[in-house]
């Protein structure tokens, strides 16, 4: 080992430490803002818990397993970084290619071997990783790659790449494949600095040696076994989006250089192997100190920067959510104004229709039990069998039912464009709806007041004692010296003023009721809760100070 090389592999070894510190601060820093955004996310997720009123929970734990998942990798990357810098001593060279193309003879002729390791015909020979020491470098013969059934080969390759400071790439001279070409894409993904090698193919004669050193010698200097094969490599390149423009390429042949080494000079500077390990030793004395530290920097940024390509991903689709759900945000509080003005108008229009019906049964009523002792007993169940407390329960119910057709409608909307928005297609979008018909469905009558949410304060609407008050009335012909029209007048006037103001209470309660509970559930169609404040103040809106105009105006 020259003695330049040696100081420059010590001087590596400085720069191994400097990269291993720096890399390991940017772990640090990477690490403590995934846990930060985790914090974040759960933090937000809890305050939306609170007050969402559509709450997309498949879609929250998703984000939440991605995050975790990414917080994996940087745990896997944590544990790459500690095992390169147990290798931090050596300099490391990783020799790729496919299968047979000569990787493991040109580990024989930079280690002196015997060629035990050099395959015969078309057999797989490396099939593990194997370390040798050239110059004080360590160089890794590994599997080849693009081999039938070689899956696994290549997966060891890789991974011994990934811990390598430089990558020696061979290639034959006949016809290079585009699976080798997928093979340097990874390598140049992972941030590695390659040299390339050409081996000429060419089969070499030592028994007739000077034809086969002629021939030899063309067919390096022929630049259709040297150059093309290289420019045709390249051009794999735009394939994977990237530009190899820059990679250098020696052109050797190994096979003459094995069978000639320590024996025949001439022949072995022939097959020009020795501007291979010039090649290598020269990129090391210029470029080592960086490349040692780069190894370290990208055993940190080549991974992070495919964590965060999937972070820019997540946010961009979280982005393209958050603008699916706040349009279907606004078009339910823009239906929601519509919907409030036409409940007000329909509740209102109901009270008028109810306060014309029970003016017309009251006078009727009156016609006919005018003189009746038992009048108001009759009246408490000719009023209870207007049903006047079921009529605001339908309307409360097609309110209801209505609700819930828009809510459902926007829900599925929301859950469809979010699934579309998915990017692995494997997304379940689950969108969850509190009830809405808790308020206008509860069953057994709504103003009577059983259970749940109720409009009635009672047990139930309890008509006034009528018959108390009825008994003063009398009959025809209780009242003395009027003539009978005008005994029967009074008479009239004196029931339809014991009957019309409780009966006007009773339907006016009612109207009331059905408006508190229209009023105190109508928050429930916003999902982000802030239309509740609004809806206290509903029951003036819907007209209860209009009622009792109506009211006084009756009387």
């Amino acid at each position: 080992m020259s003695s330049s090389i040696e100081r420059e592999l010590v001087k590596c070894r400085q720069s191994a430490e400097e990269g291993y510190e720096l890399a390991n601060a940017k772990y640090s820093d990477i690490k403590n803002t995934l846990i930060d955004a985790a914090n974040s996310l759960s933090k937000t997720d809890k305050e939306q818990s609170q007050v969402s009123r559509i709450r997309n929970t498949a879609l929250v734990e998703k984000q939440k397993s991605e995050l975790q998942q990414l917080r994996n990798r940087i745990d896997y990357i944590g544990s790459d970084l500690n095992n390169l810098r147990g290798r931090m001593k050596d300099f490391s060279i990783v020799v790729y290619g496919r299968t047979m193309a000569g990787k493991s003879t040109l580990m024989e002729i930079l280690t002196h071997g015997n060629g035990e390791s050099i395959g015969k015909g078309s057999q797989r020979t490396t099939l593990d990783v194997r370390d040798y020491h050239w110059n004080d470098l360590k160089i890794t013969d590994v599997p080849g790659i693009c081999a039938f059934e070689g899956a696994e080969d290549e997966k060891l390759a890789l991974e011994a790449a990934k811990s390598a400071d430089l990558i020696l790439f061979l290639l034959t001279s006949d016809a290079p494949q585009p699976d080798e070409a997928a093979c340097l894409a990874q390598l140049r993904s992972l941030g590695k600095p390659v040299l390339g090698v050409i081996n000429v193919k060419m089969a070499f004669n030592m028994s007739r040696r000077a034809l086969s050193l002629k021939k030899l010698r063309d067919k390096l200097n022929n630049p259709a076994e040297t150059s093309i094969p290289v420019e045709q490599f390249k051009e794999f390149a735009a394939n994977h989006n990237q530009d190899w423009r820059g990679i250098k390429f020696v052109a050797t042949h190994l096979l003459s250089a094995y069978e000639s080494q320590d024996k025949d000079a001439e022949v072995f500077a022939a097959s020009r192997f020795a501007e291979v390990e010039e090649f290598i030793l020269e990129k090391v004395r210029n470029d080592g100190r960086f490349l040692r530290i780069k190894t370290f920097a990208d055993s940190i940024s080549v991974p992070m920067s495919n964590v965060i390509l999937e972070i820019y991903k997540q946010s961009s689709k979280s982005l393209l959510e958050s603008d699916v759900w706040f349009d279907k945000r606004r078009q339910l509080l823009e239906w929601r104004e519509k919907f409030l003005e036409r409940s007000q108008e329909k509740i209102n229009n109901l009270y008028d229709r109810l306060y014309e019906e029970l003016n017309r049964a009251i006078c009727d009523f009156v016609d006919y039990y005018y003189e009746d002792e038992r009048a108001g007993q009759n009246w408490q169940r000719q009023f209870e069998s207007l049903k006047f407390d079921e009529k605001y329960q339908e309307l409360l119910e097609s309110l209801a039912d209505e609700c819930d057709r828009k809510r459902k409608e926007l829900s599925d909307e929301l859950a469809t464009e979010l699934s579309h928005l998915s990017f692995d297609n494997n997304a379940h979008v689950s969108i969850q709806l509190d009830s809405t018909t808790a308020w206008g469905k509860i069953g057994g009558g709504v103003l009577s007041g059983v259970g749940g949410l109720i409009l009635a304060r009672g047990a139930g609407f309890v008509f006034p004692p009528l018959g108390i008050a009825l008994t003063a009335i009398g009959i025809l012909g209780a009242i003395f010296g009027d003539s009978k029209a005008e005994k029967i007048r009074k008479n009239k006037e004196k029931l339809s003023s014991a009957i019309t103001p409780p009966s006007r209470d009773i339907l006016s309660e009612m109207h009331t009721k059905a408006i508190d509970t229209f009023s105190t559930n109508c928050g429930r169609l916003d999902y982000c809760g802030i239309c509740r404040a609004e809806s206290t103040n509903l029951a003036e809106r819907v007209g209860t100070a209009d009622n009792s105009e109506r009211r006084a105006s009756a009387k």
